[in-house]
């Protein structure tokens, strides 16, 4: 199956760089939890945002997986039922987060889960850089491709070049130029890529490759790397790679810009992130498209089928390898967790408990895809997270959250109006208005939520006709 991509600079002027352009999502001025992985900067509400965002598109275009439940559903508790919905918020940075939702855990298809994992794996991969140049090892940035073509099957490919690592590992050739070459690897650390672009799916790998004596030159590992790459692919069925271009060494201090910008572990654990232009879209960039839904690129309809074959192709596989014995010799004190147990841990151990989201509350908040929405207000204070909250419900069924007129307890006051001024809401969404407008239906110019107005449309992609009204307040099942 192939659908064409736009090759014109149109994306240039759009946020679809790859890693080079990350710079802009983040800037210089971050904080970084060197316990939890966590990175905190001024576009955090706004990358929070799209995330969500992207993940409502995943879980109509996968309703029947498991990533569809991920953040939707109560989790289990063994035993005891199901967990109660809370609102955290977090000590170090002072990031809100869900608690007691179902966690799927899978990074190659759920934007939620992928980034907190991406930022627990990145914590470790810097950590095991540092201390390898602490013991004098070498360490060298290996990129591995493979020619690929438009009708390119990709599960095929993937099985083939899974083969192909593992005739590389066995290979004879490479054994005897090692010990020509004096060199010694003690271990490396391999992720695996993909995007889409003008000449189809294109998988590729990276390694971090640490060998015994720093002193060994890049053009050494080119050579070692280069011709059993190229034995095992044509052994695995797969096109020859160029000699040059199908392995490509760099040196992992002072790899190409787009690498340094993040350090080579953020070109490891961050391939979801990336938002190809000449090198094509990542996969969250297929889900971008269809946000978009005039996306330079490619249109939605094409950029929905590659993300359902690319999530059947990747399903299963691991994003992340360590071979034998390294994680032990670089992170000996450091426990690796699976990906379920690192998505299930908090986002924050130091956390406080804001809120407890009740059945109506936490299906109102979805209904208007207002997940971000009610975790920015909870970063600003209990009383905007409670006026949330009571919009949400309050103005469909009476006072469901024990809010309003007819409850005990009066509606909560707007910050900052003076005394018993009262928050005017969106009648469409029900969301808190600023200076007279609603950030998610009606926002000023240039203020509008990422991804907001293209998610409440998303019906019209799928093929629910109707008006803004009718899709916003469209009740989702549970």
């Amino acid at each position: 199956m192939g659908y064409g991509i736009a090759s014109d600079n149109r994306a240039a002027k759009r946020p679809l760089g790859i890693v080079t352009e990350n710079s802009a999502t983040f800037p210089d001025q971050v904080t970084f939890d060197p316990d939890t992985g966590e990175i905190t900067d001024r576009s955090t509400q706004s990358a929070r945002a799209e995330r969500w965002a992207l993940k409502s598109v995943v879980n109509r275009l996968l309703s029947g997986d498991r990533v569809s439940k991920c953040m939707v559903l109560r989790a289990p508790i063994p035993g005891r039922g199901l967990s109660q919905i809370e609102v955290h918020k977090g000590q170090t940075h002072g990031k809100a987060f869900y608690h007691g939702l179902m966690a799927c855990g899978l990074p190659w298809v759920c934007p939620v889960c992928a980034a907190k994992i991406a930022e627990r794996r990145r914590v470790e991969l810097k950590q095991a850089v540092k201390n390898a140049m602490n013991q004098g090892l070498g360490v060298h940035f290996v990129t591995l491709t493979v020619p690929h073509g438009i009708g390119d099957d990709l599960h095929d490919t993937l099985s083939r070049l899974s083969v192909a690592l593992k005739s590389m590992s066995c290979d004879g050739t490479f054994r005897r130029r090692k010990k020509q070459c004096e060199v010694e690897i003690v271990g490396f650390v391999r992720a695996q890529e993909v995007t889409y672009g003008q000449n189809g799916w294109h998988p590729h790998y990276h390694l971090i490759v640490f060998t015994k004596e720093s002193t060994c030159g890049s053009s050494v590992i080119q050579y070692l790397y280069s011709g059993a790459w190229q034995r095992a692919c044509v052994k695995a069925g797969l096109p020859e790679p160029h000699p040059e271009h199908g392995c490509t060494v760099q040196d992992g201090r002072f790899a190409a810009l787009y690498v340094s910008k993040w350090g080579i572990e953020d070109e490891m654990t961050k391939a979801n992130a990336k938002r190809g232009k000449r090198h094509g879209l990542s996969p969250w960039g297929l889900l971008r498209a269809i946000l978009d839904g005039n996306a330079p690129e490619i249109a939605p309809e094409p950029a929905a089928a590659l993300f359902r074959l690319y999530a059947h192709a990747f399903k299963g596989r691991r994003q992340l390898h360590w071979s034998v014995g390294l994680r032990a010799k670089l992170l000996p004190e450091q426990v690796e967790l699976t990906d379920q147990q690192i998505v299930e841990r908090p986002d924050d151990e130091r956390a406080i408990l804001l809120a407890e989201l009740s059945t109506d509350e936490w299906k109102a908040i979805r209904r208007v895809h207002g997940q971000a929405a009610v975790l920015e207000a909870a970063e600003r204070g209990k009383d905007e997270l409670a006026s949330v909250l009571y919009s949400l419900t309050a103005s469909r069924t009476g006072s469901p959250s024990g809010c309003g007129p007819d409850a005990s307890t009066p509606m909560p006051q707007a910050r900052g109006r003076g005394a018993g001024a009262l928050r005017s809401y969106c009648p469409v969404c029900h969301m808190p208005l600023a200076g007279g407008h609603c950030m998610r239906c009606n926002p000023p110019p240039g203020r509008q939520l990422p991804g907001v107005e293209l998610d409440i449309c998303l019906a019209d992609i799928f093929g629910k006709k109707g008006s803004r009204r009718s899709c916003a307040e469209e009740r989702p099942s549970d």
